[in-house]
């Protein structure tokens, strides 16, 4: 069972201390915005319908990059400081602490994509900010975190595979149609995409956009839940792994 009262625990303190670094807000509303842009206006320039599609990947992207980072950086931060043995010493597991960091994580990604659709919004990009996207968006997002738990054991078992995370996130992001069809893709690599969660939540994302039902979408939605439960399955399970074997053997604080 997951201790709920660590969980918060944990949002909370992350809570307390990013409220304290106020212009770090000004970057994270900004920031998602230029990188995007590029990706959105050369699309908008072939169609906008292109162009909406691609805004929806994009920032279903993005929520990705923040996790992957933000996961990283919650082993990271803490071993650099010197403060991950305390995680371990407390009455919560190396999971509950992940979760607790992601429903922060969740607060940060809302806050983003609602300003980055309010500045796409004002560029002229309508369907892509509706309040039904925006759902979408959280929505998806869930899943992305979940996905992510995986990303975060590998980083704790294997600490310089920290080294290519933008990396990943691009090979993943290219492999998962962000600014393309996958129809188009090579059969080799169209099987990748179908083992991605993040092809679903594009898929999906772009169907709603195009006014399928969620009825219509819904053999996609089931896929997306069982392919993102069993990488949150393995992820649990090397997590837990690499957390016995950092008891046994020590290194909490290697970095």
């Amino acid at each position: 069972m997951i201790n709920m009262s660590g969980v918060l625990t944990i949002a909370k303190k992350e809570y307390k201390i990013q409220l304290r670094y106020r212009v770090v807000w000004l970057n994270l509303a900004l920031t998602p915005f230029f990188m995007l842009a590029p990706w959105v206006l050369t699309a908008r320039m072939f169609s906008s319908d292109f162009g909406e599609a691609v805004l929806v990947s994009s920032l279903m992207w993005y929520w990705l990059n923040q996790y992957f980072f933000g996961v990283q950086e919650a082993f990271e931060e803490e071993r650099e400081e010197g403060t991950l043995i305390s995680i371990a010493l407390a009455p919560i597991s190396l999971l509950e602490f992940l979760i607790g960091k992601g429903m922060w994580i969740l607060v940060e990604c809302i806050y983003i994509t609602g300003v980055t659709m309010l500045i796409f919004w004002a560029l002229g990009t309508s369907q892509a900010t509706s309040f039904q996207m925006f759902a979408v968006y959280i929505l998806s997002g869930l899943y992305t975190f979940a996905f992510s738990i995986l990303w975060g054991a590998l980083v704790l078992q294997f600490r310089r595979i920290a080294g290519i995370n933008f990396i990943t996130q691009e090979i993943l992001g290219i492999a998962s149609g962000v600014t393309a069809n996958i129809n188009a893709y090579p059969r080799l690599m169209r099987t990748v995409a179908y083992i991605l969660p993040l092809t679903y939540t594009i898929k999906i994302g772009r169907e709603i956009l195009l006014g399928r039902t969620f009825f219509e979408v819904l053999p996609d939605l089931a896929i997306l839940t069982i392919i993102t439960f069993l990488y949150f399955s393995m992820g649990t399970v090397m997590l837990k792994r690499a957390e016995n074997n950092l008891r046994s053997t020590g290194g909490w604080e290697a970095w």
